[in-house]
């Protein structure tokens, strides 16, 4: 819960209760087939259209004012790794400026029983990375993520001062545009974001949810 605690402060808190979504492969690729990298629009027969700021704030809970989610890395980034983390990465884990998530998820699993606060804020820093990372800006592959973000998480409380909103939905036309490319066969970006925003807005395709009673809703 301390951790939970530190990552709603940081303003992550509605993404770590989002349920899993398994991801239609069949969906993001019609709607791969209908975006338009001049507009950064879906073209539909009956129209355009096209993912909002707004619906990035209300699919995913992220902030939409704020500072732009943007810095620079100076240094030895494993230095830094060690200072925000605890931790420092071996070199297979480490690709540029890119740390492999498998390294965070091996690390930082099991709070230690005796956590102080500075331990606890390192595990909040990881588990925000590893969203980053595998839900909100993932590259193709979905194995690693940027040193740079764990730098703008440096002070938890200023890291909601941030625009994460913006920066998952520049993050997703960036990924949409590289995905209609002829050689292109993966896509990145957040693509829980595409499928509930598709769900929410296009009425024909948006699953159908029972209704729960009132005593399940008692329950």
């Amino acid at each position: 819960n301390r951790v939970k605690n530190l990552i709603t402060l940081a303003g992550f808190g509605h993404v770590i209760n989002v349920e899993k979504v398994d991801i239609n492969q069949h969906l993001v690729s019609t709607l791969v087939e209908h975006w338009r990298t001049e507009t950064h629009t879906f073209h539909f027969p009956h129209g355009e259209a096209t993912i909002t700021l707004q619906d990035v704030a209300l699919q995913l809970g992220l902030k939409i004012d704020g500072l732009s989610v943007t810095s620079f890395i100076t240094g030895d980034v494993c230095v830094a790794c060690h200072a925000l983390l605890g931790e420092t990465p071996l070199d297979k884990y480490v690709k540029g400026k890119m740390i492999y998530l498998t390294w965070l998820q091996q690390n930082f699993q099991q709070l230690p029983i005796d956590a102080d606060d500075v331990i606890i804020a390192q595990h909040a820093r990881a588990h925000i990375m590893m969203l980053i990372g595998s839900c909100l800006m993932p590259d193709t592959s979905g194995a690693r993520v940027h040193f740079i973000y764990l730098f703008l998480l440096s002070n938890l409380t200023e890291a909601s001062h941030y625009s994460w909103d913006a920066a998952v939905l520049a993050s997703l036309f960036r990924a949409l545009d590289r995905a209609v490319k002829p050689n292109q066969t993966e896509i990145g970006g957040c693509l829980l974001l595409l499928q509930s925003w598709a769900w929410d807005r296009i009425k024909c395709i948006t699953p159908k949810i029972d209704h729960l009673s009132m005593e399940e809703v008692q329950e």
